[in-house]
Order: structure tokens, then C-alpha cells, then sequence
């Protein structure tokens, strides 16, 4: 027998028991595998099933998000047209923005032209009423000072009257003694004389003639006092608490002061017994007649 002979038989030998090992191991094994290869069919079919049902819930998730996204399609439609029309009107809006800050900016230019206008109407106002409130004060001077010489006239007019009288009755006096020397000269023989006479008998002596209309009742002398009841500044309307009883007349000028304080000058146009209302005619600036004010004549 050869070498190679022997190796080779020992190599079959080798190879054989390596070969009775492999199959005692897979018959061993066998089973096992069975039983895996048996629970991986199980699985298998499992994840087919678990797969059809995938599948299937796949299928279902896509018709459901093709119907989504149709309905998403619609919104979005409507939405586009919604968008369209905001934009449609924020575009209207910016332009009527833009209007009105046009014409906000005239009005601004206005309300400044306006604001200058009134600032200086105020002025000339202000000064127009100072001129009038100095103008007021020199006509309550002059009334004032034309009522004492109203009063001084009436009483030297009054005086004079007196003084004709006097003078007409001297002169009727002259008359009846000259009648009474013609008439003793007449019986002694003697031409008789026309007595001189300065005053023609039957002659009206002149009288005072009356105040003028223009000129204010007198209510200087009077003194007449009382007190304020109602004042209406919208219509310059002053109702004191004294009348005809107390001889308040028409026209009767009557200043209303506060203490010691100057308020108003107000002129009589309605009179009953026992009160009286007057429009004003001068109130002090940062004054206004009210109840309980004192109106006199004098102040």
C-alpha cells in the first residue's frame, strides 16, 4: 500500500467522521429548525396579513386624502377668492386712505387758516369791546353829567318861572295903583296917564318849556333802591323788586352793583306796581347781573 493510498484513507476517514458529525448535528437540529422555520411561516403570514391590511388601510388613507385634498382644494379656492376680494378692498381702502388724508390735510390747512382767523377776530373783538366799554364809560360820564345839568336847568328854569310870576304880579300891582292914580287924577281934573307897564296886560308870561325827549328821566333826586330777581343773560333781561308804587318809571336808568363792586347799567322798558324789567345796556367784563344784586339809581 502506497503513501498516498494511506493518506488518502486517512483524509475518508477524517472527511467521514466530520461528515457523521454534521449530520448527527443537523439531525439534531432538524427539529429546531423545523419549528423555527414553522414559526417564521406564522410570522410570515402574520406580516402578509398585517401587510394587506396595510394595504388596505393605505388605500383607505389615500381616498381619504384624496378627498381631502379636494375639499383642501375647494377651501383654498374660496380662500384664493377671498383673498382676491380683500385685496380688492384693501386696495379701495388704501386709495379712500389716501382721500381722506388728502382731506385731512386740506382740513388741517383749513382749521390752521381758521384757528389764525378766529385768533384774530378775537383780537379785534377784544379791542372793539375795550373801545366800546371806554365809549360806554364816556356816555355814562356825559349822561351822567348831562342828567346834573339837566337837573340844574329844570331848577333854574323853575326859578325863573318863580321870578315871572313875581314880576307879572309886581306888574299887575303897577297897573291897579296906576288905575287908581287915573282915577284920582280924573277926579281932580287933571289928564289922565296911561301907567307904564313892562308886561302887556293879558299877555301869557312864558313858562319852562319841558325836558326834550332825548333827554333821560331824572333819577338822580329820586333814590330809588332795590333788589335784583331774576337776570337772563341770553336775552339782557334784569327784573328788580320795586315798580310803579315805588316810582320807578319807563326809561328810568337804574346801575346794579355787588357790594361795593359796579355790574351793570340797565334801562327800564316795562314797569308794573311793584316791579319792573330792563334791558341792559353796560355790563362790566367778567360780570354778570344776579339775584340779589342791589339796583339803584344812584350809586
Amino acid at each position: 500500500m502506497s503513501t498516498l493510498t494511506k493518506v488518502l484513507i486517512v483524509l475518508l476517514t477524517v472527511f467521514s467522521l466530520f461528515l457523521s458529525g454534521i449530520v448527527a448535528t443537523y439531525v439534531a437540529n432538524a427539529e429546531n429548525h423545523r419549528k423555527t422555520a414553522n414559526d417564521t411561516r406564522q410570522q410570515l403570514n402574520a406580516a402578509k396579513q398585517t401587510r394587506d391590511n396595510a394595504v388596505r388601510v393605505s388605500e383607505e388613507a389615500k381616498q381619504a386624502v384624496e378627498t381631502l385634498k379636494t375639499d383642501l382644494g375647494a377651501k383654498l379656492a374660496d380662500r384664493d377668492t377671498q383673498i382676491t376680494k380683500l385685496q380688492g378692498d384693501l386696495e379701495a381702502a388704501k386709495r379712500a386712505n389716501d382721500q381722506l388724508q388728502v382731506k385731512v390735510a386740506s382740513m388741517a390747512d383749513i382749521m390752521a387758516n381758521a384757528s389764525a382767523a378766529v385768533k384774530q377776530q378775537t383780537t379785534l373783538h377784544e379791542a372793539a369791546q375795550q373801545k366800546v366799554q371806554t365809549l360806554e364809560a364816556d356816555r355814562i360820564n356825559r349822561e351822567k353829567e348831562l342828567a346834573e345839568t339837566s337837573q340844574t336847568l329844570l331848577e333854574k328854569v323853575t326859578i325863573i318861572a318863580q321870578i315871572e310870576d313875581k314880576v307879572r304880579q309886581l306888574t299887575q300891582e303897577n297897573q291897579d295903583l296906576g288905575t287908581r292914580l287915573n282915577q284920582s287924577l280924573v277926579r281932580y281934573g287933571q289928564a289922565a296917564t296911561r301907567p307904564p307897564t313892562t308886561v302887556a296886560s293879558g299877555t301869557p308870561v312864558a313858562r319852562p318849556a319841558p325836558p326834550i325827549a332825548t333827554v333821560p328821566p331824572q333819577t338822580k333826586s329820586l333814590g330809588l333802591n332795590g333788589l335784583v330777581t331774576l337776570a337772563d343773560m341770553k336775552s339782557r333781561l334784569v327784573e328788580i323788586s320795586i315798580g310803579t308804587a315805588a316810582g320807578v318809571r319807563q326809561d328810568m336808568v337804574f346801575h346794579i352793583v355787588r357790594g361795593d363792586q359796579f355790574v351793570a347799567d340797565m334801562q327800564i322798558v316795562e314797569v308794573w306796581p311793584d316791579k319792573a324789567v330792563g334791558v341792559l345796556s353796560l355790563v362790566k367784563q367778567g360780570m354778570q347781573p344776579q339775584a340779589g344784586d342791589r339796583a339803584a339809581t344812584n350809586l
